[in-house]
């Protein structure tokens, strides 16, 4: 029996990382589509049929794997699903919870799976510092402190405009709004407040969890050119898990900064292994096998909603509720 095939929607910073993700299945991404001149170049650099229309990739493959801006999935979505193609589709999954509905449902009504790229949840870091914690190494969770800041988009980018992108609640402190929840529970009320100096924004959100416990996220594009910082603070009533990504390496070099890389889009962080690649392992084997995935719709449903609070307190200049519609 053949395995399912992988068609890919978007040739810009998310498509490119995903490509190089999927090499860990070697043959199953199979086709590429953008909707403009880069397709070709896409297809050729990473050994994939360039198609001209997206349904010709639908009608191609089993999965989509969108990387698309924010205001193209819940058509795409939707598309994909009624053709009864399984979907992968990049963080956030909408900009409304209505719309975020809207493609859940249509994927249940197809009988097709939905799994939304929230990666942070693969990463090495984070994933062992979850583990320890509901291995009760911290006891009750009480303060978490998250932060992740980078290198503002490129002048000219789609993630500048808040009205595609939802800024950097919706495109990047997402991330960290996931993970808190993943860690310390559902969230009642958010704070946000934020400082601007052109294209260069911060946001700090303090979430009130159910549960009791506090969470201080911090997100912004405010690094210099080439800059992307993340860090993990996890306090609880036995203990503390820390960790930076401007800890010490154990190997170290001196000497002239090399210039950064040209960047298209936001900067994405230095990795020590891939966990694109092993979040994309993991969807195509939940896909394959009938396995539950570690980010179901419900959960990155939650995370848009806390995302949407974050932008309305910061509307507001006051405390939130979390809305469940």
């Amino acid at each position: 029996m053949s395995r399912p095939t992988v068609g890919l929607i978007g040739a810009g910073l998310m498509g490119r990382t995903h490509a190089r993700g999927w090499g860990t299945l070697p043959g199953v991404l199979t086709c590429v589509y953008a909707p403009d001149e880069r397709t070709q170049q896409f297809a050729a650099e990473f050994g994939l049929h360039p198609c001209a229309e997206v349904d010709e990739l639908l009608e191609r493959v089993d999965i989509v794997d969108l990387c698309t801006p924010t205001p193209t999935h819940g058509d795409l979505t939707v598309r994909a699903a009624r053709v009864g193609c399984h979907v992968i589709c990049e963080k956030p999954l909408a900009l409304s919870l209505t719309e975020a509905d809207e493609m859940s449902a249509a994927c249940q009504s197809s009988g097709v799976r939905l799994f939304v790229a929230h990666v942070l949840r693969f990463f090495p870091q984070y994933r062992a510092a979850w583990e320890r914690v509901q291995a009760g190494d911290i006891g009750e969770p009480r303060v978490l402190r998250l932060s992740r800041v980078g290198t503002p988009p490129t002048t000219g980018s789609w993630l500048l405009d808040e009205s595609q992108s939802g800024g950097v609640p919706l495109d990047l402190m997402i991330h960290d709004l996931d993970y808190a929840r993943w860690v310390a529970g559902e969230v009642g009320t958010v704070y946000a407040v934020e400082s601007r100096q052109e294209e260069r924004v911060m946001v700090q959100a303090t979430l009130s969890h159910r549960g009791g416990a506090i969470s201080l996220v911090e997100g912004g594009w405010a690094a210099p050119a080439g800059v992307f910082r993340t860090a993990l603070d996890l306090a609880g009533t036995l203990g503390v898990i820390e960790w930076s990504s401007d800890a010490p390496s154990p190997l170290r070099s001196h000497g002239p900064l090399p210039p950064p890389l040209p960047q298209e889009g936001a900067s994405l962080p230095a990795l020590a292994g891939d966990p694109y690649a092993a979040e994309l392992e993991h969807a195509y084997r939940a896909i394959e096998e009938g396995r539950p995935f570690l980010v179901e719709p419900e959960d990155a449903r939650t995370a848009l909603a806390l995302s949407l609070a974050v932008r309305r307190s910061l509307g507001a200049g006051q405390p939130v509720p979390v809305e469940d519609a």
